[in-house]
């Protein structure tokens, strides 16, 4: 540098110029090489899952979690079968897809977040649309002795119920005690009838039905394994609780085997999402309603009197006692978490105990 500066001899104001630019330079070259490289943006797509089964000409929600450290989301595309069917530039990023113009399949979906760098990610998931049956299926009406219409499907050669009973009298007129009061329901004997609205609110009886007591489902009648079981209890004249051998064919016409139908805790496949309705259940449990069943997610009351799994858990008596045990009776369980069926599950391997509040479906005579 001192030769080349001795060399071209400069004054001192080109001098002063020289050494500036050369300043310029290395500080330059100093913030190029600590320019930070914008990071990408995350994408993720948290409804419907990946692998879900999706009922053909349902209208589906389609949910995107998008954000950007450093900087912001301009736009979160959509994509269906690699074809573009949407854009959002604002949060929530969803789209509403109606299935109804698609074959039943496997489809894919493809959702990419962009940001104000113009980078961009993308998350995709597969769903298997499946064909709805209810059009096909065979279906009526029947009224209890409050004047409530129920609807009625047939699955195979059974007529059930398609809602929860919740009538508050037995067929001749005679009403079921009422009990409201936790201790009161606590201080139950497994012989005592009696029902309830879960949370004590009426209005819950809309979707869910009413709770009932194993005494009061079963009205006096003794236990019975029998197809049918002949035990009309609380149900509307012409219709009967179904047996536990009732709820075993039901089971096998959704596609049980008989071997696994004899099975405790969760049994089956899919028979329990062909039971649940298509709404209502926690955490996308829904069902796809195929059977026409539509079971709903009504909770139960245990026997401290308290309300518990609405909107999780759906419990039905059966006319049966566990092996003639006079305190446990047999069930069927549906829940938001489980594709099957249950069956003595949880720590009630040996049934239920006669007191809890369960809901209650009919079988046609």
């Amino acid at each position: 540098m001192r030769a080349f500066i001795r060399r071209y001899r400069f004054s001192k104001p080109l001098f002063a110029v020289f050494i500036s630019c050369i300043f310029f330079m290395l500080a330059s070259a100093c913030d190029k090489s600590e320019e930070k490289v914008n990071k990408a943006p995350s994408c993720f797509i948290n409804s419907p899952r990946n692998g879900e089964e999706l009922l053909q000409g349902e209208t589906i929600a389609i949910s995107v979690e998008a954000a950007d450290a450093d900087g912001s989301i301009m736009e979160v595309m959509f994509n269906i079968d690699s074809i573009g069917v949407s854009a959002t530039q604002s949060f929530p990023y969803q789209y509403l897809w109606n299935s109804a113009d698609n074959i039943a399949g496997i489809h894919t979906i493809k959702a990419t977040a962009k940001d104000n760098s113009n980078n961009a990610t993308s998350h995709e998931i597969t769903v298997i649309i499946i064909e709805d049956g209810s059009g096909l299926l065979e279906t009526g009406t029947v009224n209890d002795y409050d004047g409530n219409t129920y609807k009625t499907v047939k699955i195979g050669n059974q007529w059930w119920m398609a809602e929860n009973l919740r009538t508050t009298h037995f067929s001749d007129g005679t009403p079921i005690p009422l009990i409201e009061n936790n201790i009161s329901w606590a201080n139950l004997e497994f012989s005592d009838k009696a029902y309830c609205y879960y949370d004590n609110s009426i209005i819950q009886a809309n979707t869910y039905g009413v709770l009932y007591t194993w005494a009061a489902a079963m009205n006096g009648a003794k236990s019975s394994e029998n197809t049918p079981s002949q035990v009309q209890g609380v149900c509307p004249s012409c219709w009967h609780l179904p047996s536990d051998n009732e709820w075993i064919v039901l089971e096998m016409q959704l596609g049980m085997s008989y071997d696994e139908a004899w099975l405790f805790g969760w049994r089956g496949v899919n028979e329990g999402t062909k039971m649940k309705a298509r709404k209502g259940w926690d955490n996308n449990g829904n069902g796809t309603n195929s059977s026409g069943f539509s079971a709903f997610p009504a909770g139960l009351r245990n026997i401290q009197g308290q309300f518990i799994d609405v909107g999780k858990a759906t419990h039905f008596w059966s006319s049966t006692e566990y092996i003639n045990n006079t305190t446990l009776a047999f069930n069927r369980k549906l829940d938001y978490n489980h594709s099957g069926v249950g069956w003595f599950h949880g720590s009630h391997y040996y049934g239920y105990p006669k007191y809890y509040g369960f809901s209650v479906r009919c079988v046609k005579d």
